[in-house]
């Protein structure tokens, strides 16, 4: 990808701070930073600079964001004329095409389900030899992803070929769920925006200030959902009547999914342990977040974007986490977040920081952790909104309300008046998943 791309984010992997520090050492100095950084006020100095930075990353995550979606939109229209269909990664979904997009492995998670496809002329057979071999190469190429589960359990032999044409009706089919996944993404995005409202207020910036800056940002997002349209409504008009192809596939039914997900959570069972206990999070609640945010796939990366495990944005819970941890007022990279140690701890330190300091005012735990979930996916603002008449984004003042419900009907009004589907679903999603997951004496075990 190029420079520009990562110019906002890029970070030395090599200068990991206190690299040579022993894992005691880190722990034992953890517990007086942190409450150094959550009681300490910035002066009006230093929250000016920092202001200043924030504008500046938000400025140029901004170019970032929408290069990031000049060239997917090119990728997906070219999708669209070649498959039928919009088949690309997200969080729940593992998609990578062979050069020539001739041919591509699915691996959906959350349909439990891997699906090898060629694309090929009517008239040439393809067998399921063929779709065995393109699996295997498919699997040595992408090991990080598909060493998620055992590939050599998989019964291919056991599978049917089946075939489907790629047609015209099928290309206008895909240009519809094409404006869809638009719509989808901008709410993503507007989500993204309100979060690094809240986040700039927590902080100590003028509420009209970040008010005024989120307007800013909310236009820029309109233009760019329109300028994406504009370019989908074009690519609908460009398309030709072509002679129909054909797509041969074989889908391969992965474990069942409790199995699934115990066989994925047992991989990183260490690091979240050691993260759990450092970060003083219920090592249950991270393995939910990450089961729901990339269903343990490592690599998996979203639309807003964020990278990997727990899908950290790299200029929200990014700096962050870099700003408590380690003194710095800087994004964290891409490439630094797919490494699966440091996801784990910029995600269950970004949990400490909404349960410590950006929700601390709510007195339950119960309370305040049903509330932290719901903040993990859309900011500490909108959950403020469903507590405040009159729509404050003021947690502080959300939290007086708060403080007089039990825990079960703060959770029935969180489920209830949350801003967007999505996050009230994560709610009970995360929830949901939580209970696969217990916490021992000698670590994390599942119950199924």
């Amino acid at each position: 990808m190029r420079k520009s791309v990562y110019s906002f984010i890029v970070m030395a992997l090599s200068a990991l701070p206190g690299a040579m520090a022993s894992q005691a050492q880190l722990f034992e100095e953890l517990s007086a930073k942190m409450s150094r950084w959550q009681a300490s006020e910035p002066s009006d100095e230093e929250l000016s600079e920092f202001e200043q930075y924030k504008r500046q990353q938000l400025s140029e995550f901004a170019d970032y964001v929408e290069e990031h979606f000049d060239e997917y939109d090119a990728f997906r229209d070219n999708v669209i004329q070649q498959w039928g269909d919009i088949t690309v990664s997200d969080q729940a979904a593992f998609v990578t095409y062979s050069d020539d997009l001739s041919s591509r492995m699915v691996v959906d998670f959350e349909a439990n389900e891997l699906v090898v496809s060629v694309r090929h002329a009517a008239d040439e057979p393809v067998s399921q030899a063929q779709l065995l071999a393109l699996y295997k190469e498919f699997i040595a190429k992408d090991r990080a992803v598909i060493d998620v589960f055992n590939p050599d359990t998989l019964a291919i032999d056991q599978s049917e070929t089946k075939k489907r044409e790629i047609d015209n009706a099928a290309r206008a089919k895909a240009l519809i769920a094409a404006k869809k996944q638009i719509d989808s993404q901008f709410e993503q995005q507007q989500r993204y925006i309100e979060r690094q409202t809240d986040e700039a207020i927590i902080d100590g910036e003028d509420t009209k200030l970040a008010e005024a800056k989120q307007q800013e940002q909310q236009k820029k997002l309109e233009l760019l959902k329109q300028k994406r349209l504009k370019k989908l409504l074009e690519t609908a008009s460009n398309t030709e009547k072509k002679e129909p192809t054909v797509v041969s596939e074989i889908a391969i039914k992965l474990p069942k999914q409790a199995e699934f997900s115990k066989h994925r959570a047992e991989r990183y069972a260490s690091q979240v342990n050691s993260q759990a206990k450092r970060f003083d999070i219920e090592p249950s609640l991270i393995f939910a977040v990450m089961h729901t945010e990339s269903h343990f796939n490592p690599m998996a990366k979203s639309h807003i974007p964020a990278f990997g495990l727990m899908q950290i944005v790299p200029t929200s819970a990014g700096v962050d986490v870099n700003r408590m941890l380690y003194n710095r007022d800087e994004p964290m990279s891409a490439p630094y977040l797919y490494v699966t140690d440091n996801n784990i701890e910029a995600g269950t330190a970004y949990l400490n920081i909404l349960d410590k300091r950006y929700l601390s005012k709510i007195q339950n735990p119960l309370s305040r952790k049903y509330c932290m979930i719901a903040a993990y996916n859309t900011g500490a603002g909108n959950v403020a909104r469903v507590f405040n008449a009159d729509d404050s984004r003021s947690i502080t003042k959300a939290a007086k309300v708060i403080n007089s419900l039990s825990p079960d009907n703060v959770l029935a009004a969180l489920e209830k008046g949350l801003p967007y589907d999505e996050t009230k679903h994560y709610l009970d999603k995360v929830l949901t998943r939580e209970k696969l997951y217990i916490t021992t004496e000698e670590g994390v075990a599942l119950t199924l």
